[in-house]
């Protein structure tokens, strides 16, 4: 498979807020052009607004969250839903 370097950024024109534009670009192109670090299948949508995951693999049943920041990422990225994670 062939990896898509650019963004299709005409999947987020109905959104406003240039955070969900960018969650609904990078979500889909991750979806598209990457795989399970666990079992290397392909990875899946999870529907919007699920707590603590964005992708799963079907294959092993391995949950991921995308993660983006407007600046440049340094050693830490905070995330914002950890109670739940933890719950989870």
């Amino acid at each position: 498979m062939e990896t898509k370097l650019s963004l299709s950024q005409n999947i987020a024109i109905s959104y406003k807020s240039n955070s969900q534009k960018i969650r609904v670009i990078t979500e889909n192109w991750a979806k598209l052009n990457s795989y399970c670090p666990q079992c290397g299948s392909d990875l899946k949508s999870y529907p919007n607004n699920k707590p603590v995951a964005d992708l799963f693999c079907f294959a092993c049943h391995e949950d991921y969250e995308l993660k983006s920041k407007k600046n440049a990422l340094g050693s830490k990225i905070v995330d914002g839903a950890y109670r739940t994670m933890i719950e989870r």
